[in-house]
């Protein structure tokens, strides 16, 4: 009996494998055609390292398990943001941040709301489903460079994403490195405020607003026609709010936004009960006006198809990558490092080529503690100062790798292309490179009072 269960599991995960490789190949995006041949390449260098076909294909197996509640998460998102579009909830937010916002500061609105939204919510990835399409809904509507603001909207989400309590990767960090979440996110506060004050200012002075044609608003009043916008449309995002706020499980916030949602689609924009399911799997497209198409679409569990498969080949990925040890023999040889902005840098060095390899924020944070965990103790380092290197550089390095999930998804999600928004993601550029000058300044202040 054990033998068929074991078979059957066996044969379940090889028809997922093959799903997985089959739409990789189909797929038009090229990310995931890159980790596609990257699991390959990584199953047959564990298969000849190790040369057990068995054991490879255990690690497999057992990483892209792990990535089962990412994906869940996913799919939520794909129901949660096509379920604000039935309700009127981000065609309203469209309307009213149109009236609102000024475009002279369009990026710096955009910024500053997206990173206050972030922190509430404590996730990027929820951040970019629901305030971010608004942002781009928004954009697209009036005419704004899209690339420009969707690294805008990505800069932001990961404000909370590193700095909030409610943060997974706040917490995980925590975690790994056996510190107090609240005591880490204040000290992330003393070493993000230079970064966020320069990003504002970037945005102030040197980001002027590109308009790529003539604002037209009234394709943004259609949005009145098609949509009622009383107070009730607010009702998912005060509820998605008010249960972050409460530190309830994200997951359970966003079911519970998105029912919701369904319900005011239902009962107060009088949409149909198979548009609405049609919606939530094929992502929100019926516009009674054509000219509303383009400002809002989006959402639905097909959306994120891409981004799961991506999640389950790179866990696959990252495990068997564990397994050789070859990272772990890779840190042993780095010895004792004595200067903070030195071992800072090594850090930092380590966390672009996990985030490399490793293709998800969960990841980095995770070898590059295994990596570098030792080498802080062996050199007199506290694990405060290891939860700090890794927030300001595996946290935010991550979404700054093309190919990374914490991007790579957003992008998605926003319909833009990764490797055109990273130049725009300023934010997440200045935090290493501010905490490494802030830490070779404060090295230099310590060989001159020793002098």
């Amino acid at each position: 009996m054990g033998n068929i269960k074991l078979g059957e599991s066996i044969m379940k995960h090889i028809i997922l494998f093959v799903f997985a490789i089959i739409y990789s190949i189909f797929s038009s995006s090229f990310l995931l055609k890159g980790v596609s041949i990257a699991f390959f390449i990584t199953f047959l260098f564990s298969l000849w390292y190790k040369k057990d076909l068995k054991r490879t294909y255990t690690c497999a197996v057992k990483g892209s398990k792990n990535s089962y509640p990412l994906l869940i998460v996913f799919l939520l998102l794909g129901i949660l943001s096509a379920s604000w579009f039935d309700s009127g909830t981000i065609p309203a937010l469209v309307y009213y941040g149109a009236k609102v916002i000024n475009l002279k500061y369009f990026c710096l609105s955009v910024f500053v709301i997206v990173s206050v939204f972030s922190f509430l919510l404590g996730s990027a990835f929820g951040t970019v489903g629901t305030i971010g399409l608004v942002m781009m809904s928004l954009a697209k509507g009036l005419g704004i460079n899209e690339v420009l603001v969707a690294g805008t909207i990505v800069s932001g989400a990961y404000f909370g994403d590193r700095g909030s309590p409610t943060s997974s990767s706040a917490n995980l960090v925590a975690t790994l490195t056996r510190t107090e979440i609240y005591g880490n996110v204040k000290e992330m506060f003393k070493t993000v405020w230079l970064p966020y004050v320069i990003t504002m200012f970037i945005y102030v002075f040197f980001e002027k607003t590109e308009v790529t044609k003539a604002i037209d608003y009234k394709q943004i009043e259609l949005i009145t026609k098609e949509f009622n916008l009383s107070f009730y449309v607010f009702i998912p995002l005060i509820v998605l709010i008010v249960l972050c706020l409460f530190r309830v499980n994200i997951k359970k916030g966003m079911i519970l936004s998105s029912l919701t949602g369904i319900f005011l689609g239902l009962f107060f924009q009088n949409i149909k009960i198979v548009s609405i399911f049609k919606s939530l799997i094929l992502g929100y497209r019926e516009n009674a006006y054509p000219a509303l198409d383009e400002i809002l679409k989006g959402g639905g569990i097909v959306s994120m198809f891409t981004a799961i498969i991506m999640a389950y080949l790179s866990c696959a990925i990252i495990k068997i990558i564990e397994d050789t040890k070859i990272l772990k023999k890779i840190s042993n040889k780095i010895g004792k490092i004595l200067k903070e902005s030195t071992m800072f840098l090594y850090t930092t060095i380590v966390a672009i080529i996990t985030s490399m390899v490793g293709c998800s924020q969960a990841t980095t944070v995770l070898l590059t503690s295994q990596i570098m965990s030792d080498l802080y103790e062996e050199s007199g380092y506290s694990k405060k100062n290891l939860a700090m290197d890794l927030e300001n550089t595996s946290v935010v390095i991550s979404p700054l790798i093309p190919w990374n999930i914490s991007v790579s998804v957003p992008c998605m999600m926003m319909s833009t292309s990764s490797f055109e928004i990273l130049p725009y993601c300023y934010f997440l550029f200045l935090i290493p490179i501010m905490t490494y000058i802030l830490k070779l300044g404060k090295n230099r202040k310590k060989v001159r009072n020793l002098i």
